[in-house]
């Protein structure tokens, strides 16, 4: 028995351990953590020296739910610490990725992301992960699509048949163009379940801009391309994924300072309020903030940490959104909650949140 079914999963964010998601996640309701099934890029917290600091960060944000968990991509890094060295040691593909599958035991909430750079040893892995009974995720990037059906062969050999697995079909970073992969994603998807018909697959993908000078909103575009593979297939077995409004790779620092902006989750669309300037700062989000409540997607009955951020940074409480970390942190949070209720979404203001001062 797994330690969830992924049959009542409505939602899987894939989120890395970065300060703005890490504060998201933990302002949700608890409700809305119970409900969630994220999906979690482990990495260096910070500027921490060891890789546990990344494990109690995790904890501290999400409890001793289950939760799926996968390594960060190797990173360079100008100071190497001991964590680095850590994540380095859990990518060794010796003996099934034993070091690996040694960190997942000990964890007793972890549902491991199989690694497949090492494909030689998949079966191994996957033998001894999926005798844990907790189930086991396997990430697919666009790029591998093509083997998409032969890895699913192998995974479902040893796993009767895809029990407990869900496959994770991970576009990356996407934009508009996202929405004509719909024929192929409903194919890929089509043969992963041929191929395991007891698997779930979760489509995932990020389309958040990098740049807003010339746009006021944008369209989710994953959901809008789940929405039609699930439309296509209606079989039951996909469930949604995205990076919780965050981008799929981080961007690289530029010069001046970025103008105060603050950003607003709707159900299918961002819209983004913007600053003209980086002068005068927290009056620039106090701004930004009056006008997110006075725009027609604002919606004043939702009750979450993120939009009474929204609004005491409105009324000019200095505590609120002072930066944009903290403004990243309050869209993450509005999405979250949004995605989490998209096909149930009276059930979205069920928070039990009250007004906190």
């Amino acid at each position: 028995m797994a330690l969830r079914s992924l049959a009542q999963v409505p939602y899987i964010p894939f989120l890395s351990v970065r300060p703005a998601e890490m504060q998201a996640l933990e302002e949700l309701p608890e409700k809305d953590k119970d409900l969630l099934f994220p999906y979690f890029s482990l990495r260096p917290w910070t500027s921490a020296r060891h890789l546990d600091a990344a494990l109690i960060r995790i904890e501290e944000a999400y409890g001793h739910r289950p939760l799926f968990i996968t390594l960060v991509e190797p990173e360079m890094v100008e100071a190497r610490r001991p964590v680095h060295d850590q994540l380095d040691a859990l990518r060794v593909s010796t003996n099934g990725y034993q070091a690996w599958c040694d960190l997942i035991e000990a964890n007793p909430n972890f549902v491991p992301g199989l690694q497949l750079e090492d494909l030689n040893q998949l079966r191994a892995q996957a033998v001894r992960l999926h005798a844990l009974g907790r189930g086991i995720l396997v990430r697919i990037r666009s790029a591998a699509f093509p083997f998409a059906e032969g890895i699913a062969q192998q995974v479902a050999s040893v796993t009767d048949r895809g029990r407990d697995v869900c496959f994770f079909l991970d576009f990356e970073r996407a934009n508009g163009d996202l929405l004509n992969r719909q024929l192929v994603t409903t194919g890929v998807v089509t043969s992963i379940l041929n191929a395991a018909p007891r698997a779930f697959v979760a489509i995932s993908a990020s389309s958040f801009p990098d740049s807003f000078t010339a746009i006021v909103d944008q369209e989710i575009y994953e959901r809008r391309l789940f929405n039609g593979v699930r439309q296509q297939l209606d079989n039951g077995r996909l469930i949604y994924s995205d990076r919780g409004s965050a981008r799929a790779e981080r961007q690289s620092g530029g010069a001046g300072m970025i103008p105060p902006r603050v950003d607003y989750a709707e159900p299918v669309r961002w819209t983004f309020f913007r600053a003209e300037d980086a002068d005068n700062r927290f009056q620039q989000y106090q701004e930004q903030s009056r006008l997110v409540m006075s725009s027609p997607g604002w919606d004043g009955r939702l009750r979450l940490w993120g939009t009474q951020m929204i609004e005491r940074t409105a009324i000019g409480d200095r505590t609120a959104i002072i930066s944009q970390a903290k403004a990243t942190a309050v869209r993450i949070n509005i999405h979250l909650h949004r995605q989490l209720y998209f096909d149930n979404p009276a059930a979205a203001y069920d928070t039990d949140e009250e007004w906190r001062d």
